[in-house]
């Protein structure tokens, strides 16, 4: 097999993983709990890593797979407030990956949108967790356009008009509270 082949083959085999992660992506906002839908994330971030890194991404590559370190800290953190606050050290992190791996406009994308993710993730109600993480959805959107990912696009797209939805359900459960409990 030479050289060229190879490479063809896994700019092709880009698109599956990019799907793969689309799909969790999708159902990630759907989930009422906390653990559930960071699990999806971890699914949905590794997969993007795998498209990015085959497409040649390297600050989207790095990011996605320290976000995917971090949400494993977060799932396995549970009520422990000490591991919790560790997901803040992911923060300067992303940075030097974004310093160390900079091209442009992707890599402040990128970074921005691993960021608001990131500590979005560090929330411990649904309703800060959606708010914060709808933050990152223009910026991850508009790496992806840049880049050509298009199954992210895809993923992002429609994870925001889902999280949307995620996001009016806390509102109206909340609404939907007796008042003074």
């Amino acid at each position: 097999m030479s050289l060229i082949d190879l490479v063809t083959m896994e700019t092709a085999i880009a698109p599956v993983f990019g799907t793969i992660g689309l799909g969790a992506q999708l159902i990630a906002p759907l989930f009422r709990r906390r653990n559930s839908m960071l699990s999806a994330q971890l699914v949905a971030a590794t997969a993007y890593a795998s498209t990015y890194l085959l497409m040649g991404q390297s600050t989207a590559t790095a990011v996605c797979l320290l976000g995917a370190i971090q949400t494993t800290i977060a799932i396995l953190a549970g009520d422990r407030a000490w591991l919790s606050r560790l997901g803040y050290l992911f923060l300067p992190a992303v940075i030097v990956i974004g310093f160390a791996t900079y091209s442009g406009l992707p890599t402040l994308l990128a970074v921005s949108a691993c960021c608001l993710i990131m500590i979005g993730r560090l929330q411990k109600t649904m309703l800060r967790m959606r708010v914060v993480q709808l933050g990152a959805a223009p910026f991850g959107a508009m790496h992806d356009v840049v880049v050509g990912a298009w199954p992210c696009l895809i993923g992002a797209s429609f994870s925001l008009a889902m999280a949307l939805i995620g996001l009016r359900r806390e509102l109206t459960n909340l609404q939907e509270q007796p008042q003074g409990a």
